[in-house]
């Protein structure tokens, strides 16, 4: 299970038993850390929790705070800073040398302060958003910390952020990042103080299609839901496609290669693995899939197959552009030397997560600069 899905089941859980909890939400970092801004870790008083904002370091220091916020009921702010001395004096032993700001309230309740339910919403629509989150208020500023506003495609709820002047600016740089696809830091000025904000953007899901309902197709599918992606499997044999065999797929499509340009619409941002084993097959598919906006299309099998196929749609007509071509990868996968299926699967996500993310897929230890962009 994915970690938002986690934060997600144990939020349905204390909103269904009526219990109490805190949310972490990593608002701001500087130098190396565990992870970023917008980490969350949901934690429950009797003791449960789902997410990490650490590599565990943290964790047990926020089950301490998390009562004190539930006593206090008021969002405030937590420095970890492991670039300090102090940090060996506190027996946290970070690790890291970065600062980590955590914003630490009580699990929301209300619809106009629920960045929980909002990331549900969006991952239900299969939609990006935006989440403006205050962590930082001086002066006497109308804004208060843990205030939420929210946006998505045709949606804006400014929650308690005040109407004017105020709201409008948050609404403006909540467009911006949703555009750029882009968090940043907000700085909100008045005459009466400031306030700082975290302008985070929340990613769609990734729409996997997984072309072939083969026993090698189950892995595929299985790690990719623990990554929380959405996937669909398609195929035209029923006999495959069974929720037996595919008991986490978000859906089974019963569809024959030859009719897929007319019966499934590929969104611009969908990945697609074909792995049919059968040449015709793919050959279908690979010239459907060219021609619709799929962000990348992998094909299974040696390269040697992927010139038969080229050879065979050119000889029918079809000469894919530079641009197309620059779309398919062929042999899908990173090369991890792998043999099983679980292994091939893997390779195949982690040249998919690679690709979207605009990495080259190599060793860290070869990467120059910092992980994090």
């Amino acid at each position: 299970m994915n970690e938002q899905n986690a934060i997600h089941n144990l939020y349905g859980s204390l909103r269904h038993e009526g219990g109490s909890g805190t949310l972490a939400t990593v608002v701001r970092t500087t130098g190396s850390t565990y992870r970023r801004p917008g980490a969350r870790m949901l934690l429950a008083q009797d003791g449960r929790s789902a997410g990490l904002i650490s590599g565990g370091c943290l964790e047990n220091d926020l089950r301490e705070q998390s009562a004190k916020a539930l006593d206090q009921d008021v969002p405030f702010l937590l420095t970890y800073d492991a670039s300090s001395p102090a940090d060996v004096l506190w027996g946290l032993g970070l690790g890291c040398t970065g600062i980590a700001q955590v914003l630490l309230e009580r699990v929301p309740t209300g619809e106009d302060r629920d960045p929980v339910r909002f990331m549900d919403t969006c991952n239900v629509l299969g939609c990006s958003g935006v989440i403006a989150t205050v962590y930082h208020v001086s002066g006497e500023s109308p804004l208060r910390v843990g205030d939420h506003a929210f946006m998505r495609s045709g949606f804006w709820s400014p929650g308690r952020i005040p109407s004017g002047s105020i709201a409008s600016h948050v609404q403006s740089r909540s467009a911006s990042v949703l555009e750029t696809h882009t968090s940043e830091h907000a700085r909100i000025e008045t005459a009466e103080g400031a306030a700082e904000a975290l302008i985070e953007y929340i990613p769609a899901p990734t729409r996997l299609l997984v072309f072939g309902a083969g026993p090698d197709a189950i892995p595929v599918v299985r790690l990719a839901k623990d990554l929380g992606w959405h996937v669909s499997v398609i195929d035209g044999r029923d006999a495959f496609l069974t929720p037996e065999a595919f008991p986490s797929a978000d859906a089974l499509v019963s569809v024959h290669p030859d009719d897929i340009a007319d019966r499934i619409g590929i969104p611009p941002d969908a990945v697609a693995v074909v792995m049919t084993h059968n040449f015709n097959h793919d050959a279908a598919l690979v010239r459907s899939l060219m021609d619709s906006p799929a962000a990348f299309i992998g094909l299974l099998g040696p390269r040697s197959k992927t010139d038969l196929l080229l050879n065979r749609l050119s000889e029918d007509g079809f000469v894919p552009t530079e641009s197309q071509l620059g779309r398919l990868h062929n042999p899908v996968g990173l090369d991890l030397g792998a043999e099983t299926p679980e292994e091939i699967a893997l390779s195949i996500i982690a040249e998919i997560q690679a690709v979207l993310h605009g990495r080259a897929g190599t060793a860290l230890r070869l990467r120059q600069g910092p992980i994090h962009r």
